[in-house]
């Protein structure tokens, strides 16, 4: 067993029980392409796969049922969540809340679909309800407005078919065909199509990275994105044994061991081959550590790295349980190494982050291991803010952010304040 692995998911799970509210799981999102620190109430976006999961991936290895509960229970706050259209309330993660968002509808799909399959194994009938809310999801919005012949697009009014974004729709259609679902060949073949053609060729540091397509002429290749392509591509050659699937897949391994540094993840390449440097993924590595566990069967993938990159993410937990996310984002697309004060963005914990990470250690959590409730403890982290000294500081109940001099005026020196739960801050000065 991993040094510190059980006390890392007892403490990651208190936390998030802090996160929650009555409708599902709140928080302030930090990202690469924007942040949403204003709206802070429930969103149903990716943040339900991982927890969800990881949740499932704990029972199976602990018997504790109150795993399968705490699976159960996010799961009643995806179907009340379901919007007249099909969609899912709030789904666009950093963009807000919005519905329709991708791949985060898909991955609600998941979500649904891997638990309806645990509750039906266990003979409880509420897997009907899990397995319809996915199936309306998936006709009336990926295969009504989003599908066009050729793959699925980003949106309605965006043409873009972003690789990571039909992983995790074929990840759903596979779920649901295993379900019983129609057959969906047609369209997950299609999906896959489009992960194979954003794969980079040659033998440099982006080799078997996928493009995100969506970045137009930068093309960036992003290891968190390629993960999400690699295990969406082991399901699929499990279901449909392509060799095709299987090297793509590999090769995207390679591509992520590379990805891989003493403090998480790199963010990502650009088209001509540089590095970016800032930032440093930390919760989201969650997704390269479950990529690698994937694939370890089928390639080389050294133990030790495995062990490493989750001894990385062990480490970097805040004595509140939250996992950072990442370093430099204040820097972000930078190519020189960030060094300093961690950003604000840097130091907040989001949920649709840190579930990545706990479904990634779920797996390597040994049958029959017992996972003892741990406390939420406060913590007090330098930090900045707009290059300003600042002063993070987080609670069971609360994230504030101070500046750590008198600004001048006679202004208050509290930046930020959120009540963890409630739909906004209650006070925001960024």
């Amino acid at each position: 067993m991993i040094e510190g692995l059980l006390t890392t998911i007892a403490r990651l799970d208190a936390w998030l029980e802090t996160m929650r509210s009555p409708h599902g799981y709140t928080g302030p999102v930090a990202h690469w392409w924007e942040s949403c620190l204003l709206y802070s109430g429930p969103m149903i976006d990716w943040r339900y796969e991982g927890i969800i999961a990881g949740c499932l991936t704990l029972f199976e290895r602990t018997g504790e049922s109150r795993w399968l509960d705490r699976a159960g229970r996010a799961g009643e706050d995806i179907v009340r969540s379901q919007l007249a259209t099909g969609e899912f309330y709030n789904s666009s993660f950093q963009v807000g809340p919005i519905e329709g968002g991708t791949p985060h509808e898909a991955a609600v799909d998941v979500a649904l679909l891997t638990l309806a399959a645990a509750f039906r194994s266990a003979g409880d009938t509420r897997w009907q309800g899990f397995y319809c809310a996915a199936e309306r999801n998936l006709q009336e919005f990926y295969l009504a407005r989003l599908w066009d012949g050729r793959g699925f697009t980003d949106q309605p009014w965006n043409g873009a078919r972003v690789a990571n974004k039909n992983a995790t729709v074929l990840e759903a259609l596979l779920l649901y065909e295993a379900l019983g679902g129609e057959p969906r060949e047609i369209y997950i073949r299609a999906a896959a199509e489009v992960i194979l053609g954003t794969q980079v060729a040659g033998e440099d540091d982006r080799a078997g990275a996928t493009v995100h397509v969506g970045t137009r002429a930068h093309r960036l290749a992003i290891p968190i994105y390629t993960a999400r392509c690699a295990c969406a591509l082991m399901m699929l050659y499990h279901r449909y044994p392509d060799a095709r699937y299987l090297e793509s897949a590999r090769r995207m391994g390679a591509f992520l061991l590379r990805s891989v540094l003493s403090r998480g993840t790199r963010f990502g390449y650009y088209r001509d081959g540089r590095a970016i440097a800032c930032p440093v993924w930390i919760s989201p590595s969650g997704d390269v550590l479950r990529a690698l566990i994937a694939l370890q069967p089928h390639m080389d993938i050294p133990a030790g790295m495995i062990h490493s990159l989750a001894q990385t993410l062990i480490a970097a937990q805040t004595d509140a349980g939250g996992i950072p996310t990442a370093r430099g984002l204040g820097r972000k697309g930078s190519t020189r190494e960030f060094r300093g004060l961690p950003d604000f963005r840097d130091l907040l914990p989001v949920v649709g982050w840190c579930d990545k990470t706990f479904r990634a250690l779920a797996l390597l959590v040994e049958p029959g291991a017992q996972i003892e409730d741990m406390p939420v403890q406060d913590v007090r982290l330098d930090c900045s803010w707009k290059t300003r000294p600042c002063l993070y500081e987080e609670s069971e109940s609360t994230i504030r952010l101070t500046e750590r001099r008198i600004p001048r005026g006679g202004r208050s020196p509290l930046l930020y304040e959120w009540r963890k739960g409630e739909v906004y801050p209650r006070a925001f000065d960024l």
